[in-house]
């Protein structure tokens, strides 16, 4: 699967030699943690995957993956003050998951977007490690305590099928028990 991943890398000519390695490495990581995940999302993804540099003011975050025109846009500001292999990671769990406008359990009407960046989060710290002064802080505690409710399994199983009604049908569930 990552052979795959790196022909399909190396054949995107919007991405510098030193990203498609660092996109690589840790699509390995992901991939050696979470095998049972489906990466063929990825790959359509990754053919035409533009990474750009945006404003401070447009984007606050060091970077972020906007899934509608398919680009990491990289505030430098904050990039190179941070821990870029976690920002990085973050980005690629998007591409992971993305789907049309949304990427993870988030839906087109963004009801879900503060438990999909704890989730995130969640993920990107399991793989990379965390970071300080990090973004996603509430998020993180609220989507920590919510899986505690409903299952983090549910988690799991609603971010990587892009499927939101399930986390909403085990909140209903449970609030019925």
């Amino acid at each position: 699967m990552v052979q795959e991943i790196k022909v399909i890398l190396d054949e995107n000519q919007n991405i510098t030699e030193d990203v498609k390695d660092n996109l690589l490495e840790l699509i390995t990581t992901f991939n050696d943690t979470f095998s049972d995940v489906n990466l063929d999302n990825l790959k359509e993804r990754l053919k035409s995957l533009k990474i750009k540099r945006e404003s401070m003011y447009l984007t606050k975050l060091p970077c972020e993956y906007k899934p509608f025109n398919n680009e990491i846009l990289v505030n430098v500001g904050r990039f190179e003050q941070c821990d870029a292999r976690h920002w990085l990671m973050h980005a690629l769990l998007g591409i992971i998951t993305a789907k049309e406008n949304y990427y993870g359990f988030n839906n087109s009407d963004n009801k879900f977007v503060a438990l999909n960046e704890g989730y995130t989060e969640i993920i990107t710290n399991n793989l990379v490690g965390d970071v300080d002064n990090n973004f996603f802080t509430d998020e993180i505690i609220m989507t920590n305590l919510i899986a505690k409710i409903i299952g983090e399994d549910v988690f799991y199983d609603a971010y990587f099928s892009n499927d939101s009604e399930k986390v909403l049908k085990a909140m209903i569930e449970a609030e019925e028990k």
